[in-house]
């Protein structure tokens, strides 16, 4: 059996309240966590490390949440993450483009912990990951 390894979200949120709120909730829950305030934060993190899932807003400062999807899904990372959309925009059309950009899922904010958590399942993450597939992926 393989060794059991805790999956790693990053969270991309500018607001400090909610990216703290949201870590908060994900270590609770089990899976390893880190924060960027800024999508230029963010590209680097996602340059250097191997995420399960993505959890991104869309309204950041020096690189906006679309062109960070953009980066993110033009990375060449195995396994793909999973990236969820977290905004306030509501307007059938926001959603409609962060899924044709390649966003996996959309969550209206404010998101309830219960919420977030259920969508993670439903997308397959899991709390923990086996070292070869951590591995095969960096």
């Amino acid at each position: 059996m393989a060794d059991q390894k805790k999956a790693r979200i990053l969270i991309v949120e500018d607001e400090r309240h909610i990216a703290r709120f949201l870590e908060f909730v994900l270590q609770k829950e089990g899976f390893a966590v880190d924060v960027a305030l800024d999508g230029r934060v963010a590209e680097n993190k996602i340059r250097a490390e191997s995420y399960a899932a993505i959890l991104l807003d869309l309204g950041l400062p020096d690189l906006s949440g679309m062109e960070l999807l953009a980066l993110i899904r033009s990375h060449p990372s195995e396994p793909r993450p999973v990236v969820v959309v977290l905004t306030a925009k509501s307007s059938g059309d926001v959603l409609h483009q962060v899924l044709e950009a390649g966003a996996d899922a959309y969550c209206p904010k404010p998101v309830a912990p219960s919420t977030l958590l259920k969508k993670l399942r439903e997308l397959n993450v899991n709390r923990e990951v086996s070292s070869g597939e951590q591995a095969s992926s960096q």
